[in-house]
C-alpha cells in the first residue's frame, strides 16, 4: 500500500510539473491610461507590476518600446511564481498635441510568447496652433503672398496679446538679406476661450533664395506666454519661370 501511495504521489508530482506554465499578468491590465496631461508633465512616468500568474518561473525575455520616445527598464526579468517585477515606463509628450498612444511588447517564456502593452495620454496645450508652421504658396520675387495659421485658446480664461516681433531673412540666395513680411496680429489683441484665431502674414520677397520666417507673440498667460510660429519656402524669379504649363 506504502508502494502504491509513493507511485501515486511521484507521478501526481511529474505531472504537475509536466503540465506546469508561466503565467504573465500586467496589474491593472493592458492599458496604461496617464488621461489629461500638459506638455510639462513631459516625461510621463509610471511603474507598472508584472505579475507571474502560472506555477513555473516566468522569464521576460525582451521588453521592446515602440519608439524612442518611450523607455522600459525592467528591475528582474526573472519572475518566481507568486511573485512580480516592476517595469518603469518613461513617456516623452513634450512635443506632442492631443491623444498619443504608444505600445510596449513584452516577450516572455510562455506559450504565446507577446504581450503588448498599450500606454496613452491626452496632452492638452493651453495655445494650440495648427498648422503647426507657416506654409506660404509658391513665392516670387516682389510678389505678395499670404500664409495662415489658426491659434487656439484652451483654457477657460482670454489671453492678452502683449508683443508681436516679425523677422524673415532670405538665405542661401544670391543675395542674402532680409523680406518684407507683415502679420494682421496686434498688440491688444485678445485670444478668447476656444475661439480660433486667424494670423495672416503677408510676405514681399526682393531676391530669389530659401525663405526662413518667424512670428514670435507673447502673452499674459502664464501657461503659454509665448507662441512661436515658423515659416519656410523657396522664392523664385518670375521671369525664369516656364511660360508653359506654369500654374500660378
Amino acid at each position: 500500500m506504502r508502494i502504491f501511495y509513493a507511485a501515486t504521489l511521484i507521478f501526481a508530482f511529474a505531472f504537475s510539473t509536466m503540465f506546469a506554465q508561466p503565467k504573465l499578468e500586467i496589474e491593472g491590465g493592458t492599458t496604461y491610461d496617464w488621461g489629461k496631461v500638459t506638455p510639462e508633465e513631459s516625461p510621463l512616468k509610471a511603474s507598472i507590476k508584472l505579475h507571474n500568474k502560472g506555477d513555473k518561473t516566468l522569464e521576460i525575455k525582451r521588453v521592446k518600446p515602440g519608439c524612442g520616445c518611450t523607455t522600459a527598464p525592467l528591475d528582474t526579468n526573472i519572475i518566481a511564481p507568486g511573485k512580480f517585477a516592476t517595469l518603469d515606463v518613461t513617456l516623452n509628450v513634450s512635443t506632442y498635441d492631443g491623444p498619443v498612444t504608444k505600445s510596449i511588447s513584452i516577450f516572455t517564456n510562455e506559450e504565446v510568447e507577446k504581450t503588448t502593452l498599450m500606454i496613452k495620454a491626452n496632452v492638452m496645450r493651453p495655445i494650440t496652433v495648427f498648422p503647426k508652421f507657416l506654409s506660404f504658396p509658391k513665392l516670387f520675387v516682389n510678389e505678395e503672398s499670404v500664409g495662415k495659421v489658426v491659434i487656439t485658446n484652451n483654457t477657460d480664461k482670454p489671453v492678452k496679446v502683449t508683443g508681436v516681433d516679425v523677422s524673415a531673412r532670405v538665405i542661401a540666395g544670391a543675395t542674402d538679406g532680409d523680406a518684407i513680411m507683415k502679420v494682421n496680429v496686434k498688440v491688444g489683441d485678445v485670444l478668447n476661450p476656444k475661439v480660433p484665431y486667424t494670423v495672416e502674414a503677408t510676405l514681399m520677397p526682393k531676391s530669389t533664395g530659401r525663405l526662413s520666417s518667424s512670428v514670435k507673440i507673447t502673452t499674459d498667460s502664464k501657461e503659454s506666454g509665448l507662441i512661436e510660429i515658423s515659416g519656410w519656402g523657396n522664392i523664385v524669379d518670375p521671369k525664369e519661370e516656364p511660360k508653359t504649363g506654369q500654374n500660378r
